[in-house]
């Protein structure tokens, strides 16, 4: 549907179709009683089923519950992402362990080592690490 005709009950006029078919004032009028409304709600109802589909989208990439202290992570290194020269270079660095839970998301992790990072990591940037001494591959057939 046509912004323009849902808007002003009309298709708008542009150089492309300068001609535009006459119609009387009546024809305009039964147009704009009769028809215009019936499809201003279709236009309503696929805007709503439309935002209720992004809702879905957006609910399934909510965070997760979050991770425990111990947990092992890694980090996600955002200046990497806008770099062409680190094109090829891993963006995850670590892995870490969760040292502490500071607040809605945010987290205080320390390296292998036991070094406590100073600056505190929002739960996006990490993710779940997974050891491959302990990885298992599955194979169905």
């Amino acid at each position: 549907m046509e912004p323009g005709y849902l808007v002003y009950g009309r298709t708008m006029k542009t150089l492309l179709n300068l001609k535009e078919k006459v119609i009387t004032i009546k024809e305009r009028i039964t147009r704009l009683i009769e028809e215009l409304p019936s499809v201003r709600n279709k236009a309503k109802e696929n805007i709503e089923k439309s935002q209720e589909n992004q809702k879905k989208y957006h609910d399934q990439k909510k965070l997760k519950e979050g991770f425990n202290i111990g947990d092992k992570v890694l980090y996600y290194d955002a200046s990497k992402e806008k770099q062409w020269s680190g094109k090829l270079e891993e963006k995850w660095k670590g892995p870490y362990y969760i040292h502490e839970i500071i607040s809605k998301g945010s987290y205080q992790i320390k390296t292998i080592e036991g070094k406590i990072m100073k600056t505190p990591v929002n739960g996006e940037l990490l993710k779940e690490y997974i050891d491959r001494r302990n990885f298992e591959v599955i194979v169905r057939i």
